[in-house]
């Protein structure tokens, strides 16, 4: 009962917040600044309430105030408006309405995050207080120091695990990045016999479970000479794979084929229309590639297992897991440990974001 209380007074407290926020949007775009620092006022009055008051019902009846003065408040602004005024108004309200819940939702799905962030800064004694501290009241800097220590000496404290990390990395977005775009240039642009059927095998290959070929694959690499070595781990990535060919391959076709056939009439080659026209043109579902095989490579922990048992020649995959079976039950620097795992990734999200959304949203939009 007390549960459904709390969601009652949220929901209802969400209702009032869409109607002030509406208001003062509504006052802005009309210029009446003297509405809309007064709706501000009572708004964050109305938070600060919300937020002090201690009982659900009392909560409740409070949101239930706020939003018969804001039905007030709207009539009241309502009135000698037009229609076109009136639909503004509405488009207006419903724009604030998703923002609101957009905001909601990335609020909820930052909590890991912000979970780990704050319990890889806490002290030992601070870790299981309730309730739970999501600010650390004395921040201890020194876990990711001590987080570093634990790592064995001869791989200098994870330094050695960080840099097989980056040069899988790299050499599987070079790899993928090459590949993956010829492969793909040839089945979007070029005429050979038996192309479409060859594509169809290509994605079906996508049906397979990893575990049907993880065999072959290793008795093949066995073969080669070349377990216990990183070779394993990027060579692969040369010989491109079904949905980095398929993705860039949606995106060439929705390149106008009116460039390809004015660099033709200009001599200049295949090879030539790729390099320097057509790279160029698929940036954003090449970064969306180059972000998905950077996640790949930078998270692989199963490819390393497989082939590899030289401790030294490990990624940071081990290293957490290696930390995690000897640590486990030091939480904040296991925290502290995943956070410096994890801040790479979403660094590179952070910068290349806007070329990442592109890529996945014009993908298989024809021209």
């Amino acid at each position: 009962m007390q549960a459904f209380a709390w969601l009652a007074a949220l929901a209802v407290f969400y209702l009032a917040a869409w109607l002030w926020l509406s208001e003062m949007v509504s006052a802005v775009a009309r210029r009446r600044w003297g509405s809309a620092a007064a709706l501000g006022i009572i708004l964050v009055v109305a938070i600060a309430a919300y937020r002090l008051l201690p009982s659900p019902a009392v909560r409740f009846w409070v949101a239930i105030a706020i939003i018969l003065l804001g039905c007030a408040g709207t009539a009241a602004g309502m009135r000698g408006l037009g229609w076109r005024e009136l639909r503004r108004l509405r488009f207006q309200r419903r724009q604030v309405g998703l923002h609101l819940a957009l905001l909601t939702g990335a609020l909820i799905f930052s909590v890991p995050f912000l979970w780990l962030i704050s319990t890889s800064l806490k002290a030992d004694r601070a870790l299981f207080v309730l309730p739970p501290q999501w600010v650390p009241r004395v921040v201890h800097w020194e876990n990711y120091a001590r987080a570093l220590a634990f790592l064995p000496a001869e791989t200098r404290h994870g330094a050695l695990y960080l840099w097989n990390t980056i040069y899988l990395s790299a050499l599987s977005i070079i790899g993928v990045a090459l590949s993956g775009s010829l492969v793909a240039y040839s089945f979007a642009r070029l005429r050979w016999p038996g192309r479409d059927i060859v594509f169809v095998v290509l994605l079906s290959t996508m049906m397979l479970p990893g575990a049907v070929t993880m065999i072959p694959v290793f008795l093949i690499f066995k073969s080669l000479g070349w377990v216990d070595t990183l070779r394993p781990l990027w060579v692969p990535a040369f010989f491109g794979g079904a949905f980095n060919i398929f993705l860039l391959r949606q995106f060439f076709m929705t390149i106008p084929r009116e460039l390809e056939d004015a660099a033709k009439i200009d001599g200049c080659s295949f090879f030539g229309i790729y390099s320097r026209i057509m790279l160029p043109l698929i940036k954003p579902a090449l970064a969306a590639v180059i972000i998905l095989t950077f996640m790949g490579a930078w998270n692989n922990f199963m490819g390393p297992l497989i082939y590899i048992s030289s401790p030294e020649k490990m990624p940071m995959a081990y290293a957490l897991q290696l930390f995690q079976s000897s640590h486990g039950g030091e939480y904040n620097l296991m925290m502290a440990a995943a956070t410096m795992m994890v801040v790479p990734v979403i660094l590179l999200f952070f910068f290349t974001q806007r070329y990442f959304i592109q890529g996945v949203t014009l993908t298989g939009i024809k021209g």
